[in-house]
């Protein structure tokens, strides 16, 4: 074998035995930080001056909008306004919306002024138009802000009263939820953002892919924004993210950014404000169901991370941010690095071995051989620790939450390591992408809900809501 070959296969598999490391030492590091909890006992009061406008960014959504618009107003919550910001869909979605709320619905376009006749309405169209529509979330929430700061002008209420809610048009919220996050706007005055616990709703949750993003949002990301109340960054996640108005930044609310609830958040971050996590209720919403979709989905969110390297100089130098605040910020936008470090290591490394094993030389006996049966057996086992541990464990705290059937839990855990890598396409779309300066925004689709195979599990949820 050349020298070279070897020298470089030894890189490969260090560089990626590193990385790997990094990662599961990570995750498993996340697992073991107690709850942060503010809210286990609900002190909420009618008399709370507290004011939420509800946005629900839109872009052919006739599948779900209705049935959304229909659970957040059934919250039946004080002072309490939902904005549709219609993104020029080409299906029935306005005349969904219109036929659905005919006597409640005030229809607007964007710039429109408003007139007396906003003051009764709890339900606000938004149309926007081509060409100045479809230009990705942030632009549509960019809109809903110029909306609510005018009903806030012209109805002379405070804006640090005032919570800017922010949901998806497939999403399940307990009237629970805003009492506790009115609750936090109401008795914590520095909090500007408070993001909900996210969890994938029944109608998808039964099929394969959303299986695993029910244990990756419900249980691994809410572990990893547990660890950020620690180090006071907790981040947006779009869906199920409240945001007081005082807190908003007026000249650009919502950037460009293809992660914008991250961007959002961390800009917030930046100027003093702080976030919080709820997670002692949470916010349900559909998982993907097919492969594509879910690269294309991740491919977005990986993307926008890149974007966000941009803040690296801005986060070192905050005079807000504790160290390690800043520790956790800069490693999560490395992750993306780290991956690909870890992927071209691996691709490399498979390409030696094939290369050589199609001149029938194999180079695994001369690289294994200096070391006895005993030794590469333990080898083995400390490698299976590192690739399979991290998920039975996040599936054991998934088993707990959730009290899923426990045999789902296990094989979902089992089967971690294997959705990790069926994401690695999406971080190099990702990187293709940002090199070639594709900008453009990536939709994640929803479908018409049906009638969930557990329906035991919805009737108790709106029991408790």
């Amino acid at each position: 074998m050349p020298e070279f070959l070897y020298v470089l296969t030894i890189i490969c598999v260090v560089l990626s035995y590193v990385t790997m490391g990094f990662y599961y030492f990570w995750v498993s590091f996340l697992a073991f930080f107690p709850a942060v909890q503010h809210c286990q006992e609900i002190d909420y009061s009618e008399d709370m001056e507290i004011y939420f406008f509800v946005a629900i960014p839109c872009l052919n959504e006739e599948s779900v909008i209705v049935d959304t618009v229909r659970n957040i107003l059934k919250t039946n919550m004080k002072n309490l306004r939902v904005i549709v910001i219609d993104d020029d869909s080409q299906d029935d979605t306005v005349a969904r919306l219109m036929a659905a709320y005919e006597d409640i619905i005030l229809p607007l376009d964007d710039n429109a002024p408003l007139g007396k006749e906003s003051l009764n309405k709890k339900l606000f169209l938004l149309k926007r138009h081509l060409p100045d529509a479809q230009f990705g979330k942030g632009k549509s929430l960019n809109a809903a802000y110029a909306l609510v700061s005018k009903i806030i002008a012209y109805e002379s209420i405070k804006p640090g009263k005032c919570v800017m809610g922010i949901f998806d048009a497939d999403s399940f919220v307990s009237r629970r939820t805003f009492k506790r996050v009115a609750v936090i706007m109401d008795t914590e005055r520095d909090v500007g953002m408070v993001q909900a616990r996210l969890r994938i709703g029944t109608s998808t949750r039964d099929y394969f892919l959303p299986l695993f993003q029910d244990l990756e949002f419900f249980t691994f990301i809410n572990k990893m924004q547990n660890f950020r109340e620690y180090t006071g960054t907790v981040s947006a996640a779009g869906n199920g993210q409240f945001n007081r108005v005082s807190a908003i930044d007026p000249t650009e609310p919502w950037t460009k950014c293809l992660l914008e609830d991250y961007d959002f958040s961390l800009r917030m971050l930046l100027k003093g404000w702080r976030t919080r996590l709820l997670q002692e209720d949470w916010v349900f919403q559909q998982g993907v169901l097919t492969y594509r979709k879910l690269v294309r989905q991740r491919s977005r969110w990986c993307q926008g991370g890149l974007q966000c390297i941009f803040f690296w100089n801005d986060i070192k130098n905050s005079r807000y941010l504790s160290a390690w605040g800043k520790v956790e910020s800069l490693f999560f936008m490395l992750l993306p690095f780290f991956t690909l470090l870890a992927v071209f290591s691996q691709i490399i490394s498979a390409g030696i071995i094939a290369y050589y094993y199609w001149l029938n030389k194999s180079i695994i006996i001369p690289l294994m051989s200096p070391f006895s049966t005993t030794e590469l057996e333990e080898v083995l086992v400390v490698m299976s620790m590192f690739v399979f541990v991290p998920g039975l464990i996040y599936s054991w705290f998934h088993y707990r939450d959730t009290k899923e059937n426990w045999l789902v839990c296990l094989l979902t855990g089992i089967f971690w390591p294997i959705y990790n890598l069926m994401q690695i396409p999406a971080v190099l779309k990702a990187v293709w992408r940002q090199m070639t300066r594709q900008t453009s925004w990536i939709k994640t689709q929803h479908l018409e809900e049906k009638k969930s195979r557990k329906p035991g599990f919805w009737r108790k949820r709106q029991a408790e809501a």
